[in-house]
């Protein structure tokens, strides 16, 4: 029990990587160690999810290490030191340092800022892809829903059918189940 409290602190001083998740809606936060599977913890306050991630990592770790399971090493030590060796053409280097110059930071600076926007633009890109097709999905099964209910207005009105009509139940289970969203068949 000694050599896992021992252990266990050795763990908690690696550089393992927190993710501190805000959730707009309920406006709780979620925290995660991305090397530990299920390494999870809520808070009302970001300080609140940090300090439970702090629990929630004592207790992964006790049990791994009582289970005899390996420790994964933190994201850092697959080297991610922060440091990179950039070779640029001439013309685009001359063309970073001025930029950068007339920004007022050093090109190091530069670059990074430059690279953040572009991780930033394609996380970006991935939302709205995922937002746009919800959307094109959920247009899809409204005009299903619309076509079906008025076919079976037309139906009812004794005019000939020239297609099998889908069930109604059928198309709304579809609709529930796609996805994370709910979806009202009615909107």
């Amino acid at each position: 029990m000694k050599n896992i409290r021992k252990n266990l602190e050795r763990y908690l001083k690696e550089p393992y990587s927190r993710v501190l998740i805000p959730d707009e809606e309920s406006g709780t936060y979620t925290a995660e160690i991305l090397e530990f599977p299920g390494c999870i913890a809520q808070g009302e306050t970001a300080q609140e999810a940090y300090e439970g991630l702090d629990k929630a990592a004592q207790a992964w770790i006790e049990a791994a290490l009582e289970l005899g399971q390996e420790i994964p090493p933190p994201a850092l030590a697959h080297g991610y030191g922060g440091k990179i060796a950039l070779r640029l053409p001439k013309s685009l280097h001359r063309q970073a340092a001025m930029a950068a110059e007339r920004d007022g930071t050093s090109l190091n600076q530069f670059i990074v800022t430059a690279i953040a926007e572009k991780v930033g633009a394609h996380k970006l890109y991935e939302k709205l892809t995922g937002r746009m097709e919800q959307f094109v999905f959920q247009a899809t099964v409204n005009r299903v829903v619309y076509v079906t209910t008025t076919l079976k207005e037309q139906a009812a009105n004794s005019m000939p059918l020239q297609f099998p009509i889908p069930d109604i139940k059928s198309l709304k289970e579809v609709t529930d189940n796609a996805g994370n969203e709910k979806y009202s068949i009615y909107s």
